[in-house]
């Protein structure tokens, strides 16, 4: 009797671990149809509109789309045929479908007429009325049309033969810089330069300076037409209404303004008038005093290359500025103090020694003894050798005036 308890205990034991599996066996089961009917990755059902602006992410808009274009059917039987047309250019195609029209999808009317007018229009430069003018002008200076073509637009071929004029402007001191005899201009810093052209390009320039300063309100601006006036001073000045419009009509039959101020630096009281007067002459809005670039054929196509701003008086070195119209140097302006600087005497030939103010002899060439005699206090860079490089820059700059127009002169008619 004593194994019967075993037995059950041992029966019980594989029922309960019988019970534990169906238990096991079950709760798998029933895991197993729950998995069976759960929808993980649900169907993908793109929504019907407002496709880019739902599924696109919200902080980076989407590009705009490309324009729609109708697009060109051609059945796939009538490809085969174009091999026999291109092969043999006598043959005729087998096929009836006509090729599409491709002109009027790409190139509508509207944009052909529009290309055919940016074609066809002007090209921008000098009004050819003017240019008869200009050549007028250049006549007067001593230049024709052969020499105008054999030139070549380079100063050192020319032949000419012109006056040049200081511009007398009231309340302004624009005797500064040069010598005074009876109120005519004896001696000083654009006579010294005018010396300098004549002998460096060897005669073909003949320039003489006018001892009568130039009334600009008059009637010999528009009768001489010189190919520029020299404006300087140290004061404020401001012009008339003659002037402005005598100078307008100047500057459009070829004549051009050098401006200098004589008290070097920006933002001295004839800096601040000389820019402010020649924006009345150019009145446009669009124009404005522009730098100089060391490309300009001023530094580079004439007697002598220059590759840096030859510093002015007390070593200023600001660049040259211009404003042009149509495209052509009208005013110029050197802020540098260089009418000082050719007030030196630099001797025919020479460019090591000055003459002795005392017992000068007679000539054109003359250097201020108080410039020379206080060169290192008030007038630094009074020497020779900037004096000299300044002079050379502003031969280059009078020769340039003087061809500025030749490549649009040949081609007038």
């Amino acid at each position: 009797m004593a194994q019967l308890p075993d037995r059950i205990k041992k029966m019980t034991e594989k029922f309960s671990r019988l019970q534990y599996f169906l238990v096991a066996v079950l709760l798998h089961v029933i895991i197993f149809f729950m998995v069976w009917t759960l929808v993980i990755f649900p169907a993908f059902n793109p929504p019907k509109d407002e496709f880019q602006k739902s599924y696109l992410p919200p902080s980076t808009p989407p590009p705009p789309p490309p324009q729609q274009t109708q697009a060109v059917q051609v059945p796939t039987h009538t490809v085969a045929p174009i091999t026999p047309t291109i092969t043999s250019p006598s043959a005729t195609p087998t096929f009836t479908v006509p090729l599409p029209d491709f002109t009027h999808e790409t190139t509508p009317d509207n944009v052909t007429e529009k290309m055919t007018q940016q074609v066809k229009a002007p090209s921008k430069g000098i009004p050819s009325l003017r240019l008869v003018k200009i050549m007028e002008t250049e006549k007067m200076w001593g230049r024709d049309e052969n020499n105008i073509r054999e030139s070549q637009s380079d100063p050192r071929n020319v032949v000419a033969k012109f006056p040049v004029y200081m511009a007398l402007l009231q309340n302004d001191d624009w005797y500064c810089n040069i010598h005074l005899v009876d109120g005519k201009i004896d001696t000083g810093s654009v006579p010294n330069l005018v010396a300098k052209i004549v002998e460096w390009s060897h005669n073909n320039i003949k320039a003489e300076v006018v001892p009568e300063p130039l009334v600009i309100a008059g009637p010999d601006l528009m009768a001489k037409r010189p190919p520029f006036i020299f404006f300087t001073g140290h004061k404020d000045f401001v012009l008339t209404d003659q002037e402005i419009a005598n100078l307008r009509d100047y500057l459009q039959v070829g004549g051009a303004i050098w401006g200098d101020s004589a008290l070097a630096g920006r933002g001295s009281r004839f800096d601040v008038a000389f820019r402010r007067e020649m924006k009345r002459v150019v009145p446009d809005p669009d124009k404005n005093f522009e730098p100089v670039g060391m490309d300009d054929p001023i530094f580079q196509k004439s007697w002598y290359n220059i590759t840096a701003i030859p510093p002015g008086m007390n070593y200023y070195a600001e660049p040259m500025e211009h404003l042009d119209i149509d495209g052509k140097l009208a005013i110029l302006y050197t802020p540098d103090d260089y009418s000082d600087m050719m007030d030196m005497r630099i001797l025919p030939g020479d460019t090591t020694q000055l003459l002795p103010y005392h017992g000068m002899p007679p000539h054109t060439l003359y250097t201020e003894f108080d410039f020379w005699y206080r060169h290192n206090i008030f007038y630094r860079n009074f020497n020779i050798e900037p004096c000299l490089a300044v002079q050379k820059l502003a031969m280059n700059i009078v020769g340039y005036m003087l061809v500025r127009f030749d490549n649009d002169l040949l081609l007038t008619p």
